[in-house]
């Protein structure tokens, strides 16, 4: 499935979600985690990860791998989380 349209949002302190636009992933995030509005970034304050970016691919952070393969990889049409950060 082509991913070039998908972009990766930081919405939060704790996750950043695959999706087509910053409303969709909003959205689809408050529906699955039942998180308010106030515990979300303001719209000016989300990050567009670059999918260049690395991140660990496994527990004991031994092998990394790239956003865009991880949005290759499972995206399905539908948004999903990407990054989930420890605080």
């Amino acid at each position: 499935m082509n991913t070039e349209k998908v972009f990766v949002y930081r919405i939060c302190e704790c996750d950043a979600v695959a999706a087509y636009s910053l409303d969709e992933a909003f959205e689809w995030y408050k529906e699955t985690t039942g998180i308010e509005d106030g515990d979300l970034y303001a719209y000016d304050d989300v990050e567009i990860v670059d999918k260049s970016d690395s991140v660990w691919s496994d527990e004991d952070m031994k092998q990394k791998i790239t956003v865009g393969e991880i949005v290759d990889r499972k995206w399905k049409g539908e948004p999903f989380i990407v990054i989930s950060y420890e605080y």
